[in-house]
């Protein structure tokens, strides 16, 4: 198997949930620092255009979503799975909230005026215009994604204390180990305590505080840094897994020409050869004259794909 490469920047929230995951799995696996704002101009030829981070690649198969991200690397290092049979559809349906709406109200408690003033990104007036030029564009056509922080802070305080009465039963929130809603909900946590001057949230919550503890005690694995050209080089002299027999539903028929892409926010498709539409994934092929032929995946849930 191609060895594992996340493509990913220090400040990502949702790249921190994987990297917490890897260091749980004790993995060993190379990592490629990308911009936090667009042009990514080694990583769009794996991607077709999908430009949420972060990705994952292993060879020329390039994974889009933390949602398949996480299922695969269970796969890889099955020890200790993070998707116990026993609580399956509660730790994950309660991952897909976490990941969704208290995403949005972690980023609106996150990006309060009181935060931003201690941002190193928004002391230079020409790269915090820059970013919030590129957030826009990333949302653009999105319903609601935005969330206003007079709003978000009531919503973040009461969900801190649920989380708070429910761990001081157990160690994680599903019971003795971590599954796949510990991790969701770490990331977001850590996504506001990074902020010093917001860490008095916490301050009430004891067992919440030590529950995070214990997952940031597993560090992010044996990781090393590569450049974007070399991750291109290695997906271009690999193989993809070109997916036989795959499932299609929708009416969609495996060859046929689609354009796959969130149904949130994110709103530009990645078009290709389809080779899966099914209940767990959604998989294109594409040729690119950097990377050579490569297989995209997606996560079914939180994703659309449509014939062209």
């Amino acid at each position: 198997m191609s060895e594992l490469i996340l493509h990913q920047y220090a400040e990502s929230t949702f790249s921190e949930k994987v990297r917490a995951l890897l260091g749980y799995k004790n993995a060993t696996y190379k990592q490629v620092d990308t911009s936090i704002i667009m042009p990514r101009p080694d990583l769009m030829p794996l991607t077709g255009g999908y430009r949420r981070i972060p990705v994952m690649q292993l060879g020329a198969d390039v994974y889009c979503d933390t949602a398949i991200m996480c299922r695969v690397i269970d796969d890889m290092f099955p020890e200790n799975t993070v998707y116990p049979e026993d609580s399956l559809t509660t730790s994950e349906t309660f991952s897909r909230w976490t990941d969704t709406f208290f995403f949005q109200v972690a980023v609106g408690v996150a990006f309060q005026p009181s935060a931003l003033g201690n941002e190193p990104l928004f002391k230079d007036e020409a790269a915090a215009a820059a970013f919030m030029a590129d957030r826009a564009q990333l949302t653009e056509g999105a319903a609601q994604i935005g969330m206003e922080f007079d709003v978000a802070e009531a919503h973040f305080i009461s969900h801190l204390s649920n989380l708070d009465h429910q761990l001081a039963g157990s160690a994680f929130l599903f019971g003795h180990s971590p599954c796949i809603a510990d991790f969701s909900t770490y990331h977001l946590v850590w996504f506001v305590k990074q902020r010093e001057v917001l860490r008095h949230y916490f301050e009430p919550f004891e067992h919440l505080d030590a529950w995070y503890k214990r997952i940031e005690s597993f560090g992010h694995g044996d990781v090393e840094t590569i450049g974007g050209d070399e991750a291109l080089s290695i997906a271009a002299n690999a193989q993809p897994d070109e997916i036989q027999d795959a499932i299609c539903l929708g009416g969609l028929e495996a060859g046929q020409q689609v354009t796959v892409m969130p149904i949130d926010y994110g709103l530009q498709p990645v078009a290709g050869e389809l080779l899966a539409s099914g209940i767990d994934e959604i998989a294109v092929a594409r040729t690119d004259d950097k990377a050579g032929r490569i297989v995209v995946h997606f996560p079914r849930m939180g994703f659309q794909v449509n014939a062209v």
